[in-house]
């Protein structure tokens, strides 16, 4: 019989800029809470390069090795890297980038769609390793497309809330089926 492949998307711990509600893509920041190591093993532990995602990986697996992976980063938010929305608000290129986040990009940023192709990227050196689970440490907008991608409730990208820290366990019957790209048989948060 086969064994189920589970999948852990955690998203970094809280920062100071995540608390003031800013736009953190690339800019690398630390977390500014503890966490208790996790209660959960997994065979590969992998996810962004920046610090905010190494620091929780780190609190959450001591000792263990982490690959930080450029392909697990937030979207690039360019010029309105750490600003608010407040900041923002009066910019009409800003606007229309809210009301169709996906036909745009913010000035010297980076589209969704090219975000989506980076994090596939990710996904598919994931799956070059062995084993029966992962987990991935990183930021909100790549843990709500992973979501949308593999959750079983089918729920699109905007329709899903990930606060800072959280963990979503996704497991498929086997590994075959990750492999493929089937949507998991199973999601808990």
């Amino acid at each position: 019989m086969d064994r189920p492949f589970v999948l852990y998307l955690i998203r970094h711990l809280e920062t100071a800029a995540n608390r003031e509600r800013r736009y953190v893509g690339w800019t690398d920041v630390p977390v500014c809470v503890k966490a208790d190591p996790a209660s959960f093993e997994a065979d590969v532990i992998a996810g962004s390069d920046l610090v905010r995602c190494r620091e929780t990986a780190r609190l959450l697996f001591p000792g263990a090795a982490y690959e930080a992976m450029p392909e697990f980063r937030e979207c690039l938010f360019g010029e309105w890297e750490m600003k608010t929305y407040d900041d923002l608000k009066g910019d009409a290129r800003y606007r229309k980038w809210i009301d169709d986040p996906f036909s745009g990009k913010p000035p010297g940023g980076e589209r969704f769609g090219d975000m989506e192709a980076r994090v596939r990227a990710g996904l598919m050196r994931l799956k070059a390793h062995p084993g029966h689970s992962a987990a991935v440490v990183t930021h909100g907008g790549p843990v709500r497309l992973l979501l949308a991608e593999l959750a079983p409730d089918e729920r699109p990208f905007f329709d899903r809330a990930v606060p800072p820290g959280s963990v979503y366990r996704l497991e498929w019957k086997d590994r075959q089926d990750w492999e493929e790209g089937k949507r998991c048989t199973s999601m808990s948060a």
